[in-house]
């Protein structure tokens, strides 16, 4: 078996209460996808008040799994952000 691992991917899709704060998750996150790791590819798309992302992975699957948690907390992260700002 080669270095690469195997083909993986995924898709996540996160719903947000309306469409300017899925904005503001959509841009915050936009600098995190580049560059990145050989084997790894990230297409984001917003959809109304939904933020898609299709992740491919010619790595490993922990590869892929590091990459869905890097992208949901620091979705958590920019919410965090947004709420304290709001008080």
């Amino acid at each position: 078996m080669s270095n690469m691992g195997i083909f993986t991917e995924a898709e996540l899709t996160m719903r947000f209460e309306d469409e300017k704060i899925t904005e503001v998750v959509m841009r915050s996150l936009a600098p995190d996808n580049e560059p990145l790791p050989r084997g790894l590819s990230i297409e984001m798309r917003r959809e109304g008040n939904a933020v898609i992302f299709k992740i491919n992975c010619h790595r490993t699957v922990r590869s892929l799994l590091t990459t869905l948690d890097d992208i949901l907390s620091m979705s958590i992260l920019v919410l965090r952000c947004l709420k304290s700002v709001e008080r």
